[in-house]
């Protein structure tokens, strides 16, 4: 299973390097926004990958700069998680998982909410 994983998220990143989901009625669209007419923090993320993706770092932190911590944070958590053959991701999942950063993670996140829907 966990060689899955990065089969289908390679897939799935050739579809949004090749695909605006902007300009694509494929790409699902935020619940959230859609129920309440207020952005959610990941509002953005398929605009965000898809101009990542293509080189348009600029452009992807303006659609959202929340993002720009959120993704490698998880992608630390993921590779200290699945992938930690003998324990060489012990010290990623003792700063990952280490209540002080999910304590400030979780901060970010709620402020980010808050902020970007003033």
């Amino acid at each position: 299973m966990p060689y899955l994983i990065p089969i289908v998220l390679v897939a799935i990143g050739i579809i949004y390097y090749m695909y605006n989901p902007s300009d694509s009625v494929f790409f699902p669209k935020c619940p959230w926004l859609m129920l309440t007419g207020t952005e959610c923090p990941s509002c953005g993320v398929q605009r965000f990958i898809h101009h990542l993706l293509n080189g348009r770092l600029l452009t992807a932190f303006h659609t959202n700069p929340f993002l720009t911590l959120a993704l490698p944070y998880a992608a630390l958590a993921v590779l200290g998680k699945w992938y930690n053959y003998k324990g060489i991701f012990n010290g990623v999942n003792r700063f990952v998982y280490h209540r002080i950063t999910l304590y400030i993670y979780v901060f970010i996140f709620l402020f980010w909410w808050v902020y970007r829907n003033l």
